[in-house]
């Protein structure tokens, strides 16, 4: 059996990271572990090793309201140090404390750099999937993972046109709305956790909970060969 892949996870969010990274690698799970900002990236970078299965990718939220240009210079320093950017993105619901004008100019910045030197982006879109979609168009990045996709099912197809790869996760199936996600053809479909803020048979997710999120995903989808699935689409996107 193929091993099974995380392209969404919040270690630094654990009170046990340090656990939670060696339970990790024991179980043979690829795992990205996003951050929100530069300053977590590099802090993460010096506190856990960084493994065969265990990857850190830098970040710059749209929710992290104390991010500047400054950060924007740390994060181009920075960006040479990993293969993986996220969590980036845009985010224009009331719980944003980022002005809109803002996260546009960081998150063009961001996608055109990443654009150029072809990483891994991983993207957060809510109340903002128009001008996301507006940005992926003018830069076509080949390497896009859209995260807990949120929108309607007319701009999931736009962002699937332009080549992004959706992540899926257990909440996300088992929410009102779920069928839009059936638009996804399986060979652009991912799996993420966003551990800690989903969960799975009632418990809050952590590792030794990926194998049945993977299940109830692969129920959803009526495939059982989900992993194998994931696994060649995660080989194809890295070599793009």
């Amino acid at each position: 059996m193929v091993n099974l892949i995380d392209t969404h996870f919040h270690l630094d969010h654990y009170k046990n990271y340090r656990e939670i990274a060696e339970r990790i690698s024991e179980l043979k799970q690829y795992t990205i572990c996003v951050t929100n900002s530069p300053g977590v990236f590099l802090s993460c970078k010096k506190l856990i090793p960084e493994t065969k299965y265990l990857k850190f990718a830098i970040g710059f939220h749209p929710l992290e309201s104390g991010l500047s240009k400054l950060d924007l210079k740390d994060f181009f320093y920075l960006i040479n140090k990993t293969n993986y950017v996220g969590e980036i993105g845009l985010d224009f619901s009331k719980v944003a404390r980022m002005k809109p004008k803002e996260q546009l100019y960081y998150f063009e910045a961001i996608v055109s750099k990443c654009a150029m030197s072809n990483s891994l982006l991983t993207i957060h879109i809510r109340k903002a999937e128009s001008q996301a979609i507006e940005i992926i168009k003018k830069y076509r990045p080949l390497k896009c993972v859209i995260h807990w996709y949120m929108g309607n099912e007319k701009q999931l197809v736009e962002l699937l046109d332009l080549g992004c790869y959706i992540s899926v996760n257990s909440n996300m199936v088992a929410s009102r709305g779920s069928g839009k996600y059936l638009q996804i053809p399986k060979e652009r479909l991912l799996v993420e956790s966003d551990g800690p803020y989903t969960k799975v048979l009632g418990k809050t997710y952590t590792p030794d909970l990926l194998r049945q999120s993977y299940e109830q995903i692969a129920k959803f989808y009526g495939n059982p060969d989900l992993p194998n699935v994931v696994f060649s689409n995660f080989r194809t996107i890295l070599k793009k």
